[in-house]
């Protein structure tokens, strides 16, 4: 689909391009914060959130490509919407885009003396709605080629071929800017490239034993994340982690627990391990095809061995390999979530656990559990050497 000339930005001089990024960066406190208090104010799921939220920030910080890079910056936005589906789905994103409008606007009209607000606002509008005419474009064409090429009763869809699904992940994986959205888009990713329904992620821990869930699709995140115990009260771990390729476990009964069997509808699942150097186990992805029994292909386990190894190298990179550079102490497990390093942040900062709890809309309980779960991952005996280990892995600031 052809985008109407109407639509064309309009061409803005360097200067008034400069005045525009200048009020930006002048602007990013006040303009951030604006924007916290109204996604605070929407009604929606955590998740969907924090998708808006990386979507608002694409925006804010590429502003500068639209002059002479617009099809850059089309591309990392439409990108990021293929990447957080079913989270943006075209309301949210138009939300979005309004919202960053009615922000940079604001920002705008500060810097009346010396920009042409009208040329400012023009040139903004005409960005926006070249982005929603990209989205409405993309999401056509999806829609067409699931009408030409639609599954076939009882079939998966078509997934695509090892070469691309290995290209795709590596441009996600180089792309990611944080833990959160590396974990988030590989456990997606992974499951859909090898034509499986459900995957969850599972941190382990070779000092301490311990199993613990960290991110899922197609699976109640929140449910997995209660998953937290010993390597001994699920034996299939045990013989999982000492493995360097895939397992197949034809029958879930044997290896896991009664109640996760049937809390998670398990039937046949694959176990792929994520290792360190020297084969070190770190964590496990186990994916499965809804609760079916099946029998993996050839295909589909060394797929999912080339994607997995991977993620291992990139986790490995971010998690320990930067660590030693820095510090000459042994690496300790920092995987900590989006909101416990948020609440050890604010531990940082002096916050007591009820401010803690006022400030992030969370109960006093919850926030010291949060607290409390930042201290195990770190090893730390109190909040003052958690604190510290946060600061020297650069976890915190």
């Amino acid at each position: 689909m052809q985008t109407p000339g109407f639509l064309n930005i309009p061409t803005v001089g360097n200067r008034e391009l400069q005045l525009i990024v200048d009020t930006l960066e002048q602007g990013d406190r006040e303009g951030l914060a604006s924007w916290k208090i109204k996604l605070a104010m929407v009604s929606l799921p955590e998740e969907e959130k924090q998708a808006i939220h990386d979507l608002f920030l694409l925006l804010w910080r590429n502003l500068g490509l639209a002059p002479d890079h617009s099809s850059h910056l089309t591309n990392k936005f439409l990108r990021l919407i293929r990447r957080r589906q079913p989270f943006l789905d075209s309301g949210r994103v138009i939300l979005t885009l309004g919202l960053f409008e009615e922000i940079v606007i604001g920002l705008l009209d500060h810097r009346r003396t010396e920009l042409d607000v009208l040329t400012g606002i023009r040139w903004l509008h005409s960005m926006v709605l070249s982005l929603a005419f990209s989205h409405f474009s993309d999401q056509c064409k999806s829609r067409k080629a699931l009408q030409n090429n639609p599954p076939g009763d009882g079939e998966n869809p078509v997934t695509p071929s090892p070469e691309e699904a290995i290209i795709t992940l590596d441009t996600f994986l180089l792309e990611s800017h944080s833990l959160e959205e590396i974990l988030t888009l590989s456990v997606r990713h992974i499951a859909d490239a090898t034509g499986f329904k459900r995957s969850a992620l599972f941190w382990y821990s070779p000092v301490t034993r311990t199993v613990e869930g960290i991110h899922s699709h197609q699976v109640d995140l929140s449910e997995v994340r209660r998953v937290r115990t010993f390597e001994s009260n699920i034996p299939g771990i045990t013989w999982a982690v000492q493995e360097s390729r895939p397992l197949y476990v034809a029958d879930a009964r044997l290896h896991f627990p009664l109640h996760y069997v049937k809390q998670f509808q398990l039937e046949s699942l694959l176990v792929a391990p994520l290792h360190r150097k020297h084969n070190q186990p770190f964590g496990f992805l186990l994916l499965d095809r809804g609760g079916e029994r099946f029998v993996p292909t050839t295909r589909e386990i060394d797929l999912l061995e080339q994607l997995i190894s991977r993620v291992s190298l990139t986790l490995r990179t971010r998690l320990y390999e930067s660590v030693t550079l820095s510090s000459s102490a042994p690496p300790v497990s920092p995987l900590l979530t989006h909101r416990e390093q948020e609440i050890l942040q604010m531990i940082a900062y002096g916050y007591s656990t009820r401010h803690i709890g006022e400030t992030l809309h969370l109960s006093e309980h919850t926030a010291a559990e949060y607290a409390q779960a930042a201290l195990r991952k770190l090893n730390a005996k109190n909040r003052p050497e958690a604190v510290a280990k946060g600061l020297r892995l650069g976890l915190i600031k």
